[in-house]
């Protein structure tokens, strides 16, 4: 087995696996890669102890638990040389619409990724992320369709 901070061939199989299949047992892990289930076991927790493992979810219908409605927020500060409200951004995380935060480069400071159930409440999101600070500017892009969007990262071998 490799030192703790490195991933053999054998770690990455089993992360591809269970980023497709969360729910995957230990035992069907094992079968696929040709290791014994006690082994797998072992390599798991290994790799949620070291971090490379975050947690399992499942993923939702949005639409139809109630949020059909999704946005990009670009924000940005109006003074060229205010660096960011980063601590409001990290509140964000907090309110159940907000999906995603990147702090990001270019012309904007941050993106969110957010969820609603109606316009109204983008708008609701917008008023809750803007707060009291006044140099403040958002640009939202409403998502029309999603041609696709993958469940999770899916890593592959290292070129």
């Amino acid at each position: 087995m490799p030192p703790k901070n490195e991933l053999d061939t054998t770690d990455r199989r089993i992360l591809r696996i269970l980023a497709q299949d969360g729910r995957a047992s230990y035992q069907a892990v094992a079968d696929e890669i040709g290791l014994s289930r006690p082994a797998i076991m072992e390599r798991v927790k290994r790799l949620e102890e070291s971090g490379y493992i975050r947690g399992y979810r499942v993923q939702l219908d949005r639409a139809k638990v109630g949020f059909p409605v999704t946005a990009f927020v670009a924000v940005r500060y109006g003074s060229s040389d205010y660096v960011g409200d980063e601590p409001r951004m990290r509140e964000m995380e907090k309110h159940p619409g907000v999906l995603e935060c990147h702090h990001i480069a270019g012309d904007d400071c941050y993106i969110l990724k957010v969820v609603a159930p109606d316009l109204e409440g983008v708008q609701e999101i917008l008023r809750d992320l803007r707060g009291p600070n006044p140099q403040m500017n958002t640009r939202t892009t409403i998502v029309l369709s999603t041609l696709f969007e993958k469940p999770g990262f899916i890593p592959t071998e290292p070129d």
